[in-house]
């Protein structure tokens, strides 16, 4: 019941940051909407490679934050357009994406040392696959470098999948 909530208020939060708000582009290729507290980064020229149970995926990388670039969430996310999948790891803060972290299990509070890391879309399968704070595997961050070696990712019903990467921010 508690999962069904918390996706349940993503999901809401999620379409409520991505409807029709004024979107502001800066030189430094980001864009903040308006009333959200969300700024993406193109992270122009970055590239990332992610494979899961075998399945191959890369794609341009980007960042977010989520309010203040300094205390608020912090992401990195590589998308694959054809077939779309996404791989995104959050992050207490952009400080705290650094050196070895451990799986986090909650994507609305990520503690500092955590890093939640979340592989959905149409490629991967009908469920998102997600760290629990039992997931084993590594997750590296050095310099703008993400590392994932070997990480156990379940769905809501318990599947597990094992995911590598390696993604440039």
């Amino acid at each position: 019941m508690k999962k069904t909530i918390l996706m349940l208020t993503a999901a809401i939060s999620l379409l409520t940051a991505c409807g029709d708000k004024k979107k502001t582009t800066t030189g430094d290729n980001s864009t903040t909407t308006e009333g959200t507290g969300l700024t993406v980064n193109d992270s122009e020229g970055k590239t990332g490679s992610f494979s899961a149970d075998g399945a191959a995926f890369k794609g341009k990388s980007s960042t977010q934050y989520f309010g203040d670039k300094i205390t608020g969430q912090f992401s990195v996310l590589c998308q694959q357009d054809e077939p779309f999948a996404l791989l995104q790891a959050v992050f207490a803060n952009e400080k705290e994406a650094s050196g070895s972290l451990k799986p986090g299990e909650s994507a609305y509070k990520v503690y500092p040392g955590d890093a939640n890391i979340a592989l959905s879309g149409t490629a991967i399968g009908e469920k998102e696959f997600v760290t629990r704070s039992n997931s084993t595997g590594s997750i590296t961050v050095n310099g703008k470098e993400l590392v994932i070696k070997d990480l156990q990712l379940f769905d809501a019903d318990n599947k597990e999948k094992k995911l590598n990467a390696t993604i440039a921010f």
